[in-house]
């Protein structure tokens, strides 16, 4: 029996990505107006009777300084990005925003406030991954999914009548790669010739022979948050490697760098990454965990499936170079002064521009 793999991508238009984009643009003003800002951020947008609705809600430092002005502000400046189309109950010129940020818990503040030795902003498990058959040493399947999903998001913003929600799934492992792309459009569009442009698309990043299903529910006009409900971190897989590589089982997006849900498994991937890079191994998956309040890893495992080149002590003395207590991993990869606004666009991992990408001269 063949080994099917599957992977799926969705394109910054889908309304959860709205969602965790909202609560990026957040995080990365109040890193703006101060880099001690404790933020955990999350978005909810839904379409009404009344022109739409937009909340954006969570923890926030005051020091922060997000007003109900900036928050109004911000959510435009998004959705400005991600959406073409009004639709009647979600109309970009006609929508309730609100303000929901409350001030953070006093006792996590002072769980994570020591500056010499940083604790975790919370408990949890977090995961890295690498792999020397691509690139961008992301999983293949992935890899060909998030491709193609990058390239129709160039297309969807230069044609007029293709709106800016869609989701791109490949299955690899059988005769044939079949790739199932979903993608809005507007109503007066010529599927055919639709369907013939995204083919080629596709053959540009699967050199085997495919199939194409496209938009396989017939037809796909009303999308984003006026077809469905969005909300910050229901896109976890999407975010980090696929199906294929377990999940740690936070999300990133809208938590500054002292929430360990994000800095930590951006800090595996680039422990992950550089044990690849640097030969110690085909395949490597870090794991590692976090109690709130303390700065040890209470689990640090590097799992390399066989594929090590090196004996153990070479790989424990070049694990041991990355420290992983959060201030560390914070200095490291200098997570205060990142523009996450453009993390949360096509997976948080295997864009080389990004702090936890780079592979250390070591």
């Amino acid at each position: 029996m063949s080994k099917y793999v599957t992977a799926e991508t969705v394109s910054p238009g889908h309304p959860d990505k709205i969602a965790d984009l909202i609560s990026d643009y957040v995080l990365t003003k109040a890193l703006e107006n101060n880099k001690k800002s404790r933020v955990a951020v999350e978005t909810f947008l839904t379409g009404t009777d009344n022109g739409g609705l937009v909340v954006v809600g969570g923890e926030i430092s005051e020091i922060a300084n997000i007003t109900d002005e900036a928050v109004i502000s911000i959510v435009n400046q998004a959705l400005k990005k991600t959406i073409k189309t009004s639709f009647p109950d979600f109309d970009l010129n006609n929508l309730t925003i609100q303000n929901e940020l409350t001030p953070q818990s006093e006792e996590i503040r002072a769980a994570v406030e020591d500056d010499e030795d940083q604790g975790a902003g919370d408990q949890g498990i977090m995961v890295g991954y690498a792999i020397n058959e691509t690139e961008s040493l992301m999983p293949p399947t992935f890899d060909k999914s998030r491709n193609i999903q990058q390239a129709l998001w160039d297309i969807q913003h230069s044609d007029e009548m293709l709106d800016l929600d869609s989701k791109v799934q490949v299955t690899t492992g059988g005769d044939k790669t079949k790739v199932v792309v979903s993608t809005q459009h507007q109503s007066e569009i010529d599927i055919d010739d639709l369907h013939s442009r995204v083919f080629e698309l596709v053959g540009e990043y699967i050199s085997e022979e495919y199939t194409l299903d496209l938009n396989p529910s017939g037809s796909f006009v009303k999308g984003g948050p006026a077809g469905d409900t969005g909300l910050t971190g229901r896109k976890i897989v999407v975010d980090a490697y696929g199906p294929s590589v377990p999940v740690g089982g936070g999300a990133f997006s809208g938590k500054d760098p002292s929430k360990v849900d994000r800095s930590a498994a951006y800090a595996a991937r680039h422990l992950a990454k550089n044990i690849v890079s640097h030969g110690l191994a085909e395949e490597c998956l870090v794991r590692v965990s976090y109690a709130i309040g303390k700065a040890d890893p209470y689990e640090l495992t590097v799992e390399t499936f066989g594929t090590e080149k090196s004996e153990n002590k070479v790989l424990d003395d070049f694990i041991s170079k990355f420290d992983m207590k959060p201030g560390a991993i914070i200095e490291r990869l200098n997570l205060l002064d990142v523009d996450y606004k453009e993390d949360t666009l096509f997976s948080h991992f295997g864009h080389n521009d990004r702090n936890w990408e780079k592979i250390e001269n070591l």
